[in-house]
């Protein structure tokens, strides 16, 4: 009976062995191809997203009021573009910074524009009040706009020149001396 269980089992690694020497040879077959199609994938994938020097993503989006709004309507003079949320704490912190800039704007020939991420058209209408702020708000209800730009979490910045290319970004929240430096690289004075 032992006799029989040695045959068994050796017969079942001989089994095993002619299998795994199978799958390996088929592995070694199918796996150039495989990464063939992906370095084929990776070269034809559009741009990875983002950053600076590169143009801003294109986006159509609609204010608290109702107006359509896209990258294209800011063409010609560069663009402060700020994700943020009414429940974001960073977020509010740089708004009175946000709502100055927006004031000077017209002044120093740019534009900004805030886009709402992660958050709901009542909560932003209220927040948008409270702080009195002047500037356009454009409701990314979906994530779509902040999928494409690849934000993680607000507050996050992109200063955009008058061509669309992204000149600075800013992750976090942003102080005046941070945003009067990446006016100036959009190409604006950014005075204060």
């Amino acid at each position: 009976m032992n006799n029989c269980n040695d045959s068994s089992t050796g017969s079942r690694l001989r089994l095993f062995a002619r299998l795994a020497f199978v799958l390996g040879g088929v592995f070694f077959l199918v796996a150039p191809a495989v990464i063939a199609d992906a370095q084929l994938i990776q070269q034809a994938a559009p741009n990875p997203g983002p950053a600076v020097g590169r143009n801003a993503i294109s986006f159509n989006l609609q204010t608290l009021e109702g107006k359509a709004v896209t990258l294209d309507t800011f063409r010609g003079k560069p663009l402060v573009l700020n994700f943020f949320a009414s429940w974001c704490d960073p977020c509010r912190d740089e708004m009175p910074l946000i709502n100055e800039l927006s004031s000077r704007g017209s002044k120093d020939g740019y534009n900004i524009l805030g886009i709402a991420v992660e958050d709901t058209r009542a909560a932003l209408t209220v927040f948008a009040k409270e702080e009195k702020l002047v500037f356009p708000i454009a409701l990314d209800l979906n994530n779509t706009v902040k999928r494409a730009y690849r934000i993680f979490g607000p507050p996050v910045t992109f200063f955009i020149d008058s061509q669309g290319i992204i000149r600075d970004v800013v992750l976090g929240p942003i102080s005046s001396e941070r945003a009067r430096e990446a006016l100036k690289k959009s190409g604006t004075m950014g005075k204060n």
